[in-house]
């Protein structure tokens, strides 16, 4: 009896074993089932013990498994593949790559000061007439602008005229010593005529016609467009007050604004091309002549003038244009797309990848920006993988669970 029921008894042990098994199985799965953790990836802070969606995006939640769960170490942050697709992070290897120091800027048209000139009265007297009926009108150089009656200036005409009297008496007399006085006295006159504005052709209708002129003309020094109408017709002016402004508009400046940061590619005499909405089609090219040394406080911008030539005049004062300084080519550099920074402030660094789904923050120090790259001074070599898309989901993960007690910084 008792060799049967121990015989019994070993018979069920292997079923007891399997059956302690399949419970310990069956827990293990109740307690795997009861650890899943399902996440927002753009919203790390919203979890759930079950699938849904995230309650502020909408996204539908992403399971944590132990495959590939999701970790901080120190900074560093690791995704599994499903995670990696939900929050669109894509990166990009890191290559030197070089630039052609092109700069690309807005600007405003305006007058070359160089060639912006006055007309003023050379002496005190009335504006009898004025050929110049509004701003923006053409004159050329030498067009007689206006007319004057000037009270000294038709007594100095008196004078001349009888300074030539007197020397013409002193020749037929033959008094040397004497015509050598009238000469002199002639040529003084002459030249207070000139000074009141009288041109040499002024003076020979003088001469011939013996009679003073009673309205000389005023001439424009230059050619270009009127800008300023300064007096009207019977106004009595002083001597030197100005009458018109003219500007020569055949060269004008272009003043871009470039940020500071970009002011250490910029050179005197770097080509320029300009182009402009009003404009179409057609392509202006100049110079970098002067870069104003004082920085604009609101908008942290030094103002670049650049020469440029206007055949045709088409250029107008004021006209908004795009500016593209052509620098010269640089040597080749670390550099990678804009969206890879991550900037707080104080600090800035890329998202590098260490290993396929683990990502690590590397400060950085960049350098100047040309279209949507970076030059990179230091932090990055070429070879390595860095983040241009979920950058700042990364960094937001990492922050957040340093601020839940976690490792990252």
């Amino acid at each position: 009896m008792k060799r049967t029921m121990l015989l019994i008894a070993l018979a069920l042990l292997p079923l007891a074993a399997c059956k302690r098994a399949e419970t310990s199985k069956t827990a293990e799965k109740q307690v795997e089932k009861a650890a899943d953790v399902y996440y927002c990836p753009m919203h790390p802070s919203v979890v759930s013990d079950k699938p849904g969606s995230c309650p502020i995006c909408a996204m539908v939640l992403v399971k944590r498994t132990d495959t590939a769960p999701t970790t901080a170490a120190g900074n560093a942050v690791a995704l599994s593949p499903e995670q990696r697709v939900s929050a669109n992070v894509r990166t990009v290897r890191v290559a030197l790559d070089t630039h052609t120091g092109e700069l690309v800027t807005t600007g405003r048209v305006t007058f070359d000061e160089r060639r912006v000139s006055q007309v003023s009265a050379y002496t005190a007297g009335r504006i009898e007439r004025l050929h110049v009926n509004f701003t923006g009108d053409t004159v050329r150089r030498g067009e007689a602008v206006g007319t004057i009656y000037s009270p000294d200036l038709f007594s100095t005409q008196q004078e001349y005229l009888l300074a030539l009297e007197n020397r013409a008496r002193m020749e037929r007399a033959g008094f040397t010593g004497a015509r050598t006085a009238a000469d002199d006295l002639v040529e003084s006159t002459r030249r207070r005529m000139q000074l009141f504005g009288m041109s040499a052709g002024q003076i020979a209708q003088l001469e011939r016609t013996r009679k003073p002129i009673v309205a000389t003309t005023i001439v424009s020094p230059v050619s270009g467009v009127v800008t300023k109408k300064l007096a009207v017709e019977q106004q009595y002016v002083t001597q030197g007050q100005p009458l018109l402004e003219i500007a020569d508009l055949s060269t004008v400046w272009v003043e871009a604004d470039v940020y500071e940061q970009q002011l250490p590619g910029v050179k005197f005499g770097d080509r320029v091309e300009i182009t402009a909405a009003a404009i179409l089609g057609r392509t202006f090219h100049g110079t970098v002549s002067f870069i104003v040394p004082v920085l604009a406080g609101a908008t942290r911008t030094a103002t670049v003038r650049i020469d440029l030539a206007n055949p045709g005049r088409v250029l107008k004062p004021d006209m908004y244009v795009n500016a593209r300084i052509l620098g010269a080519p640089a040597a080749p550099h670390v550099m990678v797309p804009a969206s890879a920074i991550v900037d707080r402030g104080q600090q800035r660094f890329v998202w590098v990848e260490t290993s396929p789904g683990a990502y690590a923050p590397r400060a950085v120090t960049t350098g100047g920006r040309h279209g949507d790259a970076v030059v990179i001074l230091s932090g990055l070599t070429e070879g390595e993988s860095v983040v241009v898309e979920g950058g700042f989901l990364l960094d937001s993960e990492a922050q957040l669970r340093s601020a839940a007690g976690g490792d990252a910084q």
